[in-house]
């Protein structure tokens, strides 16, 4: 679902609200949404119930909706990093966004699963950090992340 188009590294973003909509631009963009707006909307609804910064610079907004052709994902790195309201109260620079689709909550799931798996500890967390914070391009973040991934499943 993510690919290096769809990553964007050191990003300018003023504040939280500025960096959702900075990831849901990049879905659009790539041609991912049906309604952008809702999309957005989607997103911001979910962070009001509980935020989805994770801790550690790292944030996961995610939300499931119509608004989307098929499930999606976005990652940005952030050149500075914002307030977030994160659950350890740090702030985050680093934020994967995650849309699937109300019918396909399984692989909503799925997605969000293997991602808690690549941070799972404190050593898999510095990795997942080093990866993308390090990486020059997106292609090398993506290259990476799968690198990740791969040993993360193989565990």
């Amino acid at each position: 679902v993510l690919t290096p188009a769809t990553i964007q590294l050191r990003v300018r973003v003023p504040d939280k609200q500025g960096l959702l909509a900075y990831l849901i631009e990049i879905v659009d963009a790539h041609g991912d949404l049906l309604d952008r707006q809702e999309a957005l909307r989607a997103v911001c609804e979910r962070e009001e119930r509980l935020s989805t910064g994770i801790g550690h610079g790292i944030a996961v907004p995610h939300a499931k909706t119509d608004a989307v052709r098929t499930a999606t994902a976005a990652l940005v790195t952030c050149s500075e990093p914002i307030e977030y309201d994160s659950l350890d109260g740090e702030p985050v620079d680093i934020a994967i966004l995650l849309l699937g689709r109300t019918s396909d909550v399984r692989l909503h799931l799925q997605l969000l699963g293997k991602l808690s798996r690549l941070v799972a500890t404190d050593t898999d967390r510095e990795q997942f950090r080093r990866a993308l914070l390090m990486a020059n391009s997106p292609d090398e973040a993506y290259e990476n992340l799968r690198q990740l991934s791969d040993a993360a499943d193989a565990k």
